[in-house]
């Protein structure tokens, strides 16, 4: 009995996997690349591919080249068929290449691995939970869209599910639980539940539903898996209809090129017309179609943009992310500008006069437009009547071109006058610098002052501030009205009047003297001894300066060598002073000198205490030896 159970099972696994297994290649994952997106809107195919989600279980997602968080872009979340995976799906519905191409996220999650290892996910009762396992796909899916929004850049209001099979059933569920988020489910192959009572009213999403008329796998009129019933394509279809308000019968719109081979209508595009709120309900049906048509790239038909811009009928981007969708924004580039009320081509926000077409600007924020303002820079300016390039307001000439200011106040404009900043003077007529007011010598350039008021201008008066000189010929410092030397730069005065000048004369207040060659102090002309500093005076004319001469007045006498008071002329003892006059001859003296003389020659000469030797007794003394 165990044996016949087991036996069964098997049997019902194989049949599921060749029910609902659809042969796709997965590429393989690219390396995870979390560079931050450029600062641009250019979308390339050099795809930056992230891993978000729990750490439990994570999803790819893949932006493009040149995406910038800051321009939210629509976010297609790629759900797999029973067994697949989500880059399967995303090369099955070719949008890997749509990334780029037509700017958007994409999410490629996986679903849950069976315990006999297929990947499903836990849609509807028919579909695919066969064994019952606690996964809750839409909590998952939640949070993944979620992160993908608050994150990566993901559009809230583009929020786009297209899944296959057994990712047709979970788009129909989400629609169902999240529909609130959810701006269009596409479901391939997929079906809705059966009861429509179980899938709550959570918003109003658009739906379509794609399905082929001979899909033997989910069946377009409806069927049961395990004995889950599922409705038809039709049943699926009617069932949102009829919740959005719609039009219960559908309306045939169009014909599509869908599937290959490409250049035949082979498509159906039924829609149900006049939704209540605003969404979209259709049935694209497939005649012939299979389970899994072809519909990826190698068809050459761009089933990813055909099926993308249905699904964002309606939308309109926030293509710079200020929160206005481009639709109602004016600059929908330019993320701090939407609205333009006076049509000028620049933004409210940045318009000085929104209401004002011919004004945008107030560069100086005078009040005054930059258009109208003569000096847009300038918040003190706007006019220059005259237009000689400074404005009315600073301009104390407006009417007069050729003058602007008057710095000094004296009504004269500082370009005519010469002297701008001085209020007394404005004219120079001898161009010397100074002003002809103050300028004592008007026309004369070499001359303005006369400090001294001697008709002479200080430049040329040598003595600018003595009235009575004007002149130094000798150039000495003294005028030649005083200089008693006017052409001797080494004299000026002649205090003593003698034809002498002071710096020369010796004595310049003595008209008798100017020279003392022997700078003795008495000058030559008086000096009796003009050569001999010693010596001035010879009172008794001998020839003998007083200074020198004993007997000053005494043309006798010069000298008194021994001091006693008779001259040397006159003393016959001039040595001596105990004595001038000549005394008689004593012999006695003499006798007394030459007996002095004696004794003192035999006291010096006196022989020693030792024999004399005379020749003989050496002689002996020689023979004796």
């Amino acid at each position: 009995m165990k044996n016949n159970f087991l036996l069964s099972t098997g049997l019902v696994f194989l049949f599921l996997i060749s029910i609902f297994s659809v042969i796709i290649n997965d590429n393989e994952l690219l390396d995870l690349d979390t560079s931050k997106a450029n600062e641009t809107i250019v979308y390339t195919d050099n795809h930056t591919i992230l891993e978000i989600g729990p750490e439990s279980r994570t999803a790819i997602l893949e932006l493009p080249g040149g995406h910038n968080i800051s321009h939210k872009l629509p976010l297609v979340v790629a759900l797999h068929g029973y067994t697949g995976s989500g880059s399967g799906a995303s090369n099955f519905f070719d949008l890997i290449d749509s990334v780029h191409e037509n700017g958007h996220l994409l999410l490629r999650p996986d679903g849950t691995i069976s315990i006999t290892g297929q990947r499903f996910w836990n849609a509807t009762d028919a579909c695919c939970n066969i064994w019952g396992q606690d996964v809750d796909d839409v909590s998952w899916l939640t949070t993944l869209i979620n992160e993908a929004i608050t994150y990566h850049g993901a559009d809230p209001e583009g929020v786009i599910l297209v899944g296959h099979s057994n990712g047709g059933f979970m788009a129909h569920r989400m629609a169902c639980e999240r529909g609130y988020m959810i701006r269009s489910i596409i479901s391939l192959a997929g079906a809705t539940h059966h009861d429509f009572n179980d899938c709550p009213n959570t918003g109003y999403p658009n739906v379509l539903q794609i399905h082929g008329t001979l899909d033997s796998v989910i069946s377009y009129d409806g069927g049961s898996i395990l004995g889950n019933n599922y409705p038809s394509a039709s049943q699926t279809v009617f069932s949102w209809a009829n919740r959005s308000g719609c039009d219960l019968s559908y309306t045939t719109v169009n014909q599509l090129d869908l599937i290959s081979p490409s250049g035949e209508n082979d498509t159906i595009e039924y829609e149900h017309l006049n939704c209540s709120f605003g969404n979209r309900v259709s049935l694209w049906e497939i005649p012939n179609g299979s389970h899994s048509p072809q519909i990826w790239s190698s068809s050459d038909d761009d089933f990813s943009a055909t099926i993308l811009n249905w699904g964002l009928s309606g939308y309109f981007p926030d293509s710079d992310g200020d929160g206005v969708r481009d639709n109602l924004d004016a600059f929908p580039n330019n993320p701090f500008e939407d609205s333009d009320s006076d049509g000028d081509g620049v933004g409210d926000n940045s318009d000085v006069f929104p209401n004002d077409p011919s004004e945008s600007e107030d560069t100086d924020g005078d009040g005054v437009g930059d258009n109208s303002d003569v000096f847009p820079n300038d918040p003190s300016e706007s006019e220059d009547t005259d237009r000689d390039g400074v404005g009315n307001n600073f301009d104390q000439f407006p009417l007069n071109p050729n003058e602007i200011s008057d710095a000094d106040g004296d009504g004269v404009g500082d370009n005519s006058d010469v002297f701008p900043f001085n209020p007394n003077e404005q004219v120079d007529s001898d161009g010397d610098g100074v002003g002809d007011n103050s300028d004592v010598f008007p026309y004369d350039s070499n001359e303005t002052i006369d400090s001294d008021g001697d008709g002479v201008g200080d430049n040329s008066d040598v003595f600018p501030y003595d009235s009575n000189e004007t002149i130094d010929s000798d150039g000495d410092g003294v005028g030649d009205n005083s200089d008693h030397f006017t052409f001797d730069k080494n004299e000026y005065q002649d205090s003593d009047g003698d034809g002498v000048g002071d710096n020369s004369d010796i004595f310049p207040f003595d008209s008798s003297e100017h020279l003392d060659f022997d700078k003795d102090g008495v000058g030559d002309n008086s000096d009796i001894f003009p050569n001999d500093p010693d010596e001035f005076l010879d009172s008794d004319g001998d020839g003998v300066g007083d200074n020198s001469d004993v007997f000053p007045y005494d043309s006798n006498e010069t000298l008194d060598t021994d001091g006693d008071g008779v001259g040397d002329n006159s003393d016959f003892y001039p040595g001596d002073p105990s004595k001038w006059v000549e005394e008689e001859f004593n012999p006695s003296i003499v006798i007394i000198i030459i007996f002095s003389l004696y004794m003192i020659i035999s006291i010096f000469f006196k022989p020693s205490s030792e024999k004399i030797l005379t020749n003989d007794s050496l002689s002996a003394e020689e023979d004796e030896c």
